[in-house]
């Protein structure tokens, strides 16, 4: 995504164009070295160099390697380096519906102040959504930090100036986690002094080209020439470097990096790099650069005095204000107690919202005849006339403590970091047909009759092809009601991994098929899932495969990206955020499949998806299978879906065939009125009902949904199937 526009390149070309240079030819001319300085140009840099480093010897030492080109340098400037870079990151730029627009750079320059290009933040709104990522790179050992996000706050100061091509910005002084201050990443003062580099010295860059992990461009980058309030150097910076602080060899910050001039052919059509024709459907990061403009920090220094420097945002920046210094501690981790079960111990919450996982979730080994856990102690509570539990007085089961998720100390719930890269999309190889084996063992993905054909929402480019392949999984989409028909999976528990905690999510649209045919963040909103006044919208962003399940592979690092995949909102479907977060059975229920599965270190496939207008239960929760469409209620201009179905796939345990068991969960009971339901009443109706779920033949379920399951009827229990569908109150009503 091309996030320069043209009219910016455009005035790039003209000052270029009017500075009367060839970089290569001016290049060669200033060579490596010795650099032309007047007497006075060395005594300002002497001067600089003396308030830099407060080393007389040292200064004279940093002049003459200047000069000289010499690129010797104590070992310390890598040290310098490591703080200096630690105050950029990487921007997400997101929409008013949070969708990503693409990615840009930025960095801190004062307490609280990001610094990027107007052509990134060109307006307040165009940051309200937005958010910083910090930490955004590998350690020593090639590993991946977890990133600290910060949001930013407009409202609170925000400044722009569309000629020099930058803006400043607030950042809320804590992140999105609560666990981290802002001002732990410092910031890098800036300096209004002219001529901090000369041309022929080289500069170094600190980016995140294309949104990647930060990356560094040491001493490549050769400073050609000033142009009044712009500079120009040789660089290899790419798309989403917008926003990149340009450094001297003293880690003083010299541009702001902000475009560049492109080759071009003799008809005026730009090139890549590769020598084709360069179209605005191709990424910026493709285009044959000739060299790359900057906006000189000192003519920004200039212009924020005047404008905004009797802000007091601004003070500390003008001031060149040092950060404090920062104390390399290692923080121990704070053990938290476990939870009790049920305590919202097993819900996955992001800072937009509560991510709401699979509608089912029951045990694959509960083939087995015996469940060896004990049951927990009734909790007390508004159900007491019910025996103290929820349920009606059956004791839930409770999970191997060895195989709980890792819980935050600070509110109970799983956090695990989150990151998507999009643009390996086309080589996911999504679910695997023959998991459990070939021939008999083989479970395809379901098939969609020819009457419901039409509603599939087809790749762009494509007319057969319907199939979004994720890591370890696949969804098919409905268009017209924006929700998935199915979603399916592969679990391995025998390569499941700990992947760490989470400081927040973030939820993206499949760019693979249309906008419209999937519904996103215009509907959940963000929500804060318990300070949140949820009558605006009541419904979670719920997973269908959940990110736990998908969370296998070789590697940590395989597993968490696979799991992270989970976060399309093709695998996402609106759910009631009460039954998301507080009813026992299904909590548990959703987490026991993957427990044992991971002990038992076994194979399994899970199917899953709504039931697009199922007919009305009538009073009951129970569907007739047979019955007339009924249409699904609305809220906010969405369907909801009354049933959710699950199907649990394994080999049996005598490994020669296939075992399937089939679920339905309703929350008919819930949704059924919402689209006639005054707002004022809306949350307390709805809370005062529960979900019910349901063990159901297979074949039941092919007439609710319509799907052809295939193979998977003939590997059904059928235990549901003699005496008609079983309501599941505990693990003791399961019959396999």
């Amino acid at each position: 995504m091309m996030l320069i526009k043209p009219s910016l390149i455009a005035g790039s070309e003209r000052r270029f164009k009017q500075a009367e240079f060839s970089p290569d030819a001016l290049n060669r001319k200033l060579g490596d070295g010795p650099i032309e300085m007047t007497v006075e140009k060395m005594r300002l840099r002497q001067r600089q160099l003396l308030a830099e480093t407060h080393d007389m010897r040292a200064a004279e030492i940093g002049l003459e390697r200047i000069i000289q080109g010499n690129d010797l340098d104590s070992i310390n400037y890598l040290v310098k380096g490591t703080a200096a870079a630690r105050s950029v990151c990487r921007i997400q730029l997101r929409d008013s519906k949070s969708n990503l627009l693409g990615y840009g750079s930025g960095f801190l320059i004062g307490p609280g102040l990001l610094l990027t290009n107007h052509h990134v933040f060109g307006k307040p709104a165009d940051a309200a959504n937005s958010i910083a990522d910090f930490n955004y790179e590998l350690d020593v050992s090639g590993q991946e930090r977890v990133p600290v996000r910060f949001r930013f706050e407009p409202g609170r100061f925000f400044y722009t100036n569309d000629r020099l091509d930058f803006s400043i910005v607030a950042v809320a002084p804590t992140s999105l986690s609560g666990h981290e201050e802002l001002e732990d990443w410092g910031w890098l003062p800036l300096s209004g002094a002219p001529g901090k580099a000369d041309p022929g010295e080289y500069l170094t860059i600190v980016q995140h080209p294309g949104g990647q992990m930060k990356q560094v461009c040491v001493r490549e980058n050769k400073l050609l020439k000033y142009v009044g309030d712009f500079l120009w150097y040789n660089t290899d910076t790419t798309a989403g470097s917008s926003g990149s602080p340009a450094f001297n060899r003293f880690w003083q910050v010299v541009a702001l990096h902000h475009s560049g001039v492109p080759r071009k052919d003799a008809q005026g059509r730009t090139l890549t790099k590769d020598g084709r024709v360069w179209k605005p459907s191709m990424d910026e990061s493709s285009i044959d650069w000739i060299a790359n403009e900057g906006i000189r920090i000192s003519a920004i220094v200039a212009d924020i005095k005047v404008a905004v420097g009797s802000h007091p945002l601004i003070k500390p920046v003008l001031d060149e204000e040092e950060p404090p210094i920062r104390q390399e501690r290692a923080k121990a981790p704070v053990p938290a107690a476990v939870p009790a079960f049920g305590a919202n111990a097993w819900v996955e919450q992001s800072l937009d919202g509560t991510s709401l996982v699979v509608p089912i979730r029951v045990p694959l080994p509960t083939f087995r005849k015996e469940i060896p856990f004990a049951p927990l102690t009734p909790l007390q509570g508004p159900s007491a006339g019910n025996g103290g539990a929820p349920n009606g007085g059956k004791p839930l089961i409770a999970r191997p403590v060895a195989l709980l998720p890792h819980i935050s100390a600070k509110n109970g719930l799983p956090m695990e970091a989150v990151h998507i890269d999009q643009s390996t999309l086309k080589s996911r190889p999504g679910y695997k047909a023959n998991f459990l084996g070939t021939g008999k063992f083989s479970v395809p993905l379901p098939k969609i009759p020819a009457a419901l054909k039409p509603r599939v929402a087809m790749l762009k480019g494509s007319s057969k092809q319907s199939e979004l392949k994720y890591f370890n999984y696949s969804v098919v989409m409905n268009k017209e009601r924006g929700l998935a028909f199915f979603s399916c999976v592969n679990i391995d528990g025998g390569k499941q991994q700990d992947v760490g905690k989470r400081e927040g999510d973030s939820w993206l649209r499949d760019p693979r098929i249309d906008e419209d045919a999937q519904i996103g963040d215009e509907f959940y909103r963000k929500q804060a899932t318990f300070e949140a006044d949820r009558s605006k919208n009541p419904f979670d962003r719920g997973h269908l495969v959940r990110r736990l399940d998908a969370t296998w592979g070789d590697t940590v690092a395989a597993a968490k990206q696979h799991g992270d995949d989970s976060f399309h909102f093709t695998n996402c479907a609106p759910q009631f955020f009460s039954f998301n977060q507080g009813k026992q059975l299904w909590a548990g229920l959703e987490d026991y499949t993957r427990d044992v599965l991971l002990e038992g270190e076994e194979k399994g496939i899970v199917m899953n998806g709504p039931v697009f207008d199922g007919p009305d239960a009538d009073g009951s929760d129970l569907p007739d299978p047979a019955g007339r469409p009924h249409k699904d209620p609305s809220f906010g201009g969405v369907r909801i879906p009354k049933y959710f179905w699950k199907i649990l796939i394994r080999r049996n345990d005598d490994d020669d065939a296939l075992k399937a068991a089939a679920f339905l969960m309703s929350q008919r009971k819930q949704v059924i009125e919402i689209d006639r339901i005054q707002e004022a009443g809306l949350l307390e109706r709805m809370s005062e009902e529960d979900v019910s779920v349901f063990q159901v033949s297979i074949a039941d379920l092919t007439k609710l949904t319509k799907l052809d399951f295939g193979n998977l009827a003939d590997a059904d229990s059928h235990e549901a199937t003699s005496v008609g569908p079983r309501r599941i109150e505990s693990y003791e009503d399961i019959r396999i």
